[in-house]
């Protein structure tokens, strides 16, 4: 368990370092999505690094961006979610948190990242286009899950769909299932830091309107 413990959180941890990265600035979302999806096969890269399933993995290419399991070894490399592969990349019980039949780099942190991802990119687009709602080609999850954030008709309600799809996945990686109640920003890091570690202007940001509106300002 102990090591468990340790790759997950140090798989976390890499993670956060490489997505807070500052992101081109752009006047369209090609930049972004093409910096997001490094990221996300960034982590996987490091991810199936440690777990020795390097040589397992099929590197983006022209038809898929994100890097996967070569289909003939997902059994090998994922098992039924005892390998070190399912706890980094699917967090402390992967078997609760749900195996992916096609694993790949949008997994990471049990999926959790890819639907940030969709929920900023959801909120960039409308600053960008006075409102308006995201095309499906510049989102990154199922497609069931991307119709059922654009059938809300809005940038802010696809992105809080997103959003909350997150923070189920984000509970499901760390085991908490309490986390899936986390409504708004503030709540996220109070669930995350119930001993009060001071989170600057995280905390101040009070949804993730908030934080749209933040970086619609910046550009």
């Amino acid at each position: 368990m102990n090591f468990r413990k340790t790759a997950v959180v140090g798989s976390f941890a890499a993670g956060a370092a490489l997505a807070l990265a500052p992101i081109a600035s752009a006047d369209d979302l090609t930049t972004i999505d093409s910096d997001e999806i490094s990221v996300l096969n960034s982590i996987f890269t490091i991810e199936t690094d440690l777990a020795g399933d390097s040589s397992d993995v099929t590197l983006a290419n022209a038809a898929n961006p994100f890097d996967i399991i070569t289909p003939a070894d997902i059994t090998t490399v994922q098992g039924a979610g005892t390998t070190p592969f399912d706890f980094l990349v699917y967090g402390l019980d992967p078997s609760a948190a749900g195996l992916a039949g096609d694993p790949g780099s949008y997994n990471v942190f049990n999926g959790a990242l890819t639907e940030f991802d969709d929920a900023f990119n959801s909120e960039v687009y409308g600053l960008l286009n006075n409102g308006a709602l995201i095309p499906h080609a510049d989102l990154f999850g199922s497609a069931n899950e991307i119709s059922t954030a654009l059938a809300t008709g809005t940038d802010t309600g696809a992105a809080t769909t997103f959003f909350d799809a997150g923070l189920a996945d984000l509970s499901g990686f760390f085991d908490i299932p309490s986390l899936s109640d986390a409504s708004t920003l503030s709540d996220l890091t109070s669930l995350l830091d119930p001993g009060g570690l001071d989170l600057g202007s995280l905390t101040d940001l009070g949804s993730l309107s908030d934080l749209g509106s933040l970086l619609g300002g910046l550009l």
